[in-house]
């Protein structure tokens, strides 16, 4: 076989291996995302079985519960995707025999009840000590994600913070997002092409008004510096 020939077939195999890693990835986030909303789910039907046998027999209740350390439980949680990342916005009230999402408690009527909503939309409830541990494991663990994620993805993390610093790239407001087809636009970070062959994200509610798509892997260093940013700004608040 010529050389010439040998080059095309290289290029050939080179350009299937990209197309197949490039179907993959996505795919490998979505599954990665639906596992997660499964153990979420799951989590939550433990809990509303452990409710029911408490609220028919308050004897039933789960053993050796006030054994675990709950900074060690929830950070397990929240690397499996067991738990919701915990949210800034909560309403509270007078407990009415909720179960708390942290310790699998009954929050008692003496007890306040503190409300909010997790990423798949249900409403969770915990007791005020439970929130505070829970918040704080929270901050910690997005502090892991952004270490973790500029350790595989160092330069396109650092081409997106570069973005922000010039304003060429807007800093998502939140994490919501659509996984679907492309729409023969550019990928709001690296402004390469997104056909309508390739799979990619959409930015619910789009940013600054505008429509927002990214590839897979763009959307998630994307969405990473941006909840660094955030943490930054609250880390080290602008003084007047």
């Amino acid at each position: 076989m010529s050389l010439s020939a040998t080059g095309v077939e290289v290029e050939r195999t080179s350009a299937s291996m990209r197309a197949s890693i490039d179907l993959a990835t996505p795919l490998i986030l979505e599954s990665a995302r639906t596992l997660a909303q499964t153990r979420r789910c799951l989590a939550a039907t433990r809990r509303c079985i452990a409710l029911s046998r408490r609220l028919l027999n308050p004897a039933w209740g789960i053993s050796g519960a006030a054994d675990i350390d709950p900074h060690i439980s929830i950070r397990e949680r929240l690397e499996r995707g067991a738990l919701s990342l915990a949210s800034k916005a909560v309403a509270a009230r007078w407990g009415s025999g909720q179960s708390c999402v942290v310790c699998e408690r009954l929050i008692a009527p003496s007890e306040i009840a503190n409300g909010s909503v997790g990423t798949d939309g249900a409403r969770l409830w915990t007791h005020l000590t439970c929130l505070r541990i829970w918040r704080a494991e929270t901050a910690a663990f997005e502090v892991r994600q952004i270490a973790r994620e500029r350790n595989v993805q160092g330069e396109l993390c650092a081409f997106v913070r570069r973005g922000f610093a010039n304003g060429t790239i807007e800093i998502l407001p939140h994490n919501r997002s659509r996984l679907g087809r492309g729409v023969n636009g550019p990928c709001s970070v690296c402004r390469r092409h997104v056909s309508p062959n390739e799979t990619a994200y959409e930015v619910v509610g789009g940013v600054l008004g505008r429509p927002a798509y990214a590839h897979p892997i763009c959307y998630r260093v994307w969405w990473i510096e941006s909840l660094a940013n955030r943490k930054s700004q609250t880390s080290h608040p602008t003084t007047w």
